[in-house]
């Protein structure tokens, strides 16, 4: 999860008045253009070439009206009429074509909306230090609160949980695809420092989070109707959610109390398994497999990362969607298409830690539509913002946070929460 932003957006003021300019352009993007000089590709970049790239925009500007912004990273962007001459051929005889991008708003929107977000997601954020009522709360240590199982209500697990989105990227536009719940490490461990170390451990994280699934499936089932973040049922949720259960968490009452109440309300759930867990108990998988089918889910696959690919075929499980973790590794090997997509293509695959625009091109580049990581909540914050009656007072950080949040509190200052669940009134969703 992308932690708030507003300290990197009161730092990038020229970020932070792109994303107004973007906002206010995409009202009305009939006629419009923007062009991009990505002078932060350039190598032994020097600072005349900002200079003169910068008056030549300047020049343009007058003819046509316009707006250019300057922005930290060094890029240059300019807004202008689209039926007036743009000034890419003159950038050209200075810059390799590989620096310059036109987008045409009334068809380019999503382009500038994953340029204009990806800028402000580019620095690194450090984790936010705990908060004083976390320490006071009920089962502060880790492994208490594991043990104790039954103490760990709704509200709790609430706060132990966060949510990403899946986005479909396809004819120029963006849907959402699936929901996904995914444990809190960082509020975990600010629970109990002292157990970092058995988090990093994965056969002992999986081992601490698979005592989530009880309390887990219990909130969920009593937050149906409730309207709630957590309420698998509510309308304004109209894509798959995916539940992170362990093989005895699906095999277990509570899941099948909650897929006997999901197939009632219409509701379709995904269950996301861990490979490395899925391989451990060839019997108790196929049981679980069954008992999913049976719940008229769907069976997806996590924990597939491009080492994974060197050793094993994920492709074999015949998952109905298998999560791939991008990293750069996974540029620099050449997989057959059929051991990292099988059969089914890469339709049934996602692409995981999508945190910058490199990974959404590999992934773009290999057939996948599905991607999600920060770079992705970037994209729908932003394109929330666009929508928003409120976005004036709130940061594109702050959005996704609140987005992510299954607690009230989480999303406190939200003006407009229903936007929160959905894409907004983006020109690139239509």
């Amino acid at each position: 999860m992308l932690d708030d932003l507003s300290e990197i957006a009161a730092s990038q003021p020229a970020e932070r008045a792109l994303l107004e300019t973007v906002r206010r352009v995409l009202r009305r993007p009939s006629g419009w253009v923007a062009l991009v000089l990505h002078l932060s590709r350039l190598a032994d970049r020097r600072p005349y070439h900002g200079r003169i790239a910068r008056a030549l925009l300047v020049e343009a500007v007058p003819r046509g009206g316009g707006e250019i912004h300057a922005l930290s990273n060094g890029d240059l962007l300019l807004f202008c009429d689209a039926h007036e001459p743009s000034p890419v051929r003159l950038l050209e005889r200075l810059f390799p074509s590989a620096l310059i991008s036109l987008w045409r708003l009334e068809t380019d929107a999503l382009d500038l909306i994953a340029y204009a977000a990806g800028r402000l997601t580019e620095m690194p954020v450090a984790p936010p230090p705990p908060t004083p009522h976390a320490a006071a709360e009920p089962a502060a240590r880790v492994p208490e609160l594991f043990a104790e199982r039954d103490a760990i209500g709704p509200q709790m697990v609430a706060g132990l949980f966060h949510r990403q989105s899946g986005l479909r990227l396809i004819q120029g536009g963006m849907q959402l695809a699936f929901r996904d719940l995914t444990p809190d490490l960082a509020r975990l461990t600010a629970r109990a420092p002292e157990a970092e170390g058995a988090f990093s451990d994965t056969a002992l994280r999986r081992h601490y989070l698979a005592a989530l699934d009880p309390p887990l499936l219990a909130a969920l089932s009593a937050a149906l109707g409730s309207f709630s973040p957590l309420d698998i049922a509510a309308p304004r949720l109209e894509a798959t959610l995916h539940l992170p259960l362990s093989l005895p968490g699906v095999l277990s009452e509570g899941f099948a109390h909650l897929a006997a109440q999901s197939r009632r309300a219409g509701v379709r759930l995904g269950i996301k398994l861990d490979l490395a867990e899925a391989l451990t108990d060839a019997v108790a998988l196929e049981a679980a497999r069954g008992v999913i089918a049976e719940a008229g889910a769907r069976f997806v696959l996590a924990g597939v990362a491009a080492a994974t690919l060197a050793c094993f075929t994920p492709a074999a499980l015949a998952p109905d969607l298998l999560l791939l973790d991008y990293s750069p590794d996974l540029a620099e090997i050449t997989p057959d298409a059929a051991r990292l997509f099988g059969p089914r293509g890469p339709a049934h695959v996602a692409l995981r830690q999508a945190d910058s625009e490199a990974a959404l091109a590999w992934g773009m580049a290999r057939g996948i539509t599905l991607f999600q990581g920060r770079h992705v909540e970037a994209m729908l914050g932003a394109a929330r913002m666009l929508g928003c009656p409120g976005a004036q007072a709130c940061t594109l950080g702050q959005c996704i946070a609140r987005a992510g949040a299954l607690e009230p509190a989480g999303r406190f200052g939200c003006t407009r929460p229903a936007l929160l669940d959905g894409i907004g009134r983006s020109r690139a969703a239509a």
